[in-house]
C-alpha cells in the first residue's frame, strides 16, 4: 500500500511539472504567433476573470468568512449551495504563495489565451473549471483554488498548437505533447488538476471545429 502512495505522489509531481513547463514552453511559442496573425484588443475578457478573482481573494484575507463560505464543502453543497460548485475557483484556500502562484500563471497565459480565442476564453475558463470542481470535491472537497480554471486554459494552449502545427514551431508541439502526458498522469494519479487540462483541449477542438476563427485558420496536416 505505501509503495502504491508514493508512486502516485511521484505521477502527481512528475505529471504536475510537466504541465506547468509544457504550458509556459508553449506560450512562448504562441505569443509569437499571436503577434504575427492578428491585431488585437484589449484583453476584457481577461481582465474581467483576473479582476473579480483579485478582488473575492483579497476579500478572503480581510474577512475570513468568505472563504469559508466560498470553499468547497460537500456537505454544503449537498444541502443545496449549489454555488459551491464555482465559488471555489475565486478563492485560495492556501493562502499568499497560491495567491502568487495562481495570479502570475494567470497574468500571463488568460492575456495570451484571449488573443488566441477572442471572449471564448470566458468559456476555456470557466467549463473546464466549473466541471473540473467534480473531480475536486470526489479526490480534494474541503480546499479551494483558481488553478482549475487556469488548467483549462492551459489544455486550450495545448489543443490550440496542435491546430496550428503547420504555422507554429516544433519544440511548441513537444511541450504540448508532454503537457498532455503530464494531464494524464495527473488523471491516473487523482490530482484535480488532470481533468481540467484534458477538458480544455476537448472543448477547443469543439470550438476550431464549430466556431473557426477567420483570422486564424487552422490547417489540417502537419508539418516540419
Amino acid at each position: 500500500m505505501g509503495g502504491l502512495v508514493k508512486l502516485e505522489i511521484i505521477a502527481r509531481l512528475l505529471g504536475g511539472i510537466a504541465v506547468a513547463v509544457a504550458a509556459f514552453g508553449c506560450a512562448v511559442h504562441l505569443y509569437r504567433f499571436s503577434v504575427q496573425k492578428a491585431k488585437h484588443s484589449p484583453p476584457i475578457a481577461a481582465i474581467f476573470i483576473i479582476g473579480v478573482t483579485a478582488l473575492i481573494t483579497g476579500l478572503q484575507f480581510v474577512f475570513p468568512e468568505v472563504l469559508t463560505k466560498f470553499r468547497r464543502d460537500r456537505e454544503a453543497l449537498l444541502a443545496g449551495e449549489w454555488w459551491r460548485m464555482v465559488t471555489p475557483l475565486f478563492v485560495q484556500a492556501y493562502g499568499w504563495w497560491q495567491c502568487a502562484i495562481n495570479g502570475v500563471t494567470a497574468v500571463i497565459l488568460c492575456p495570451l489565451a484571449e488573443r488566441l480565442f477572442g471572449k471564448r476564453l470566458l468559456a476555456l475558463y470557466f467549463v473546464p473549471g466549473v466541471l473540473g470542481e467534480i473531480f475536486a470535491y470526489l479526490w480534494s472537497p474541503n480546499m479551494a483554488g483558481s488553478s482549475l480554471g487556469i488548467a483549462g486554459v492551459m489544455g486550450g494552449l495545448f489543443a490550440f498548437t496542435f491546430w496550428y502545427r503547420r504555422e507554429i514551431p516544433r519544440p511548441a508541439r513537444l511541450f504540448a505533447i508532454s503537457g498532455i502526458a503530464g494531464a494524464i498522469a495527473l488523471c491516473f494519479s487523482r490530482d484535480i488538476h488532470g481533468p481540467p487540462v484534458l477538458i480544455g483541449i476537448l472543448l477547443v477542438s469543439m470550438m476550431t471545429i464549430l466556431w473557426p476563427n477567420k483570422a486564424l485558420q487552422p490547417t489540417a496536416s502537419g508539418g516540419g
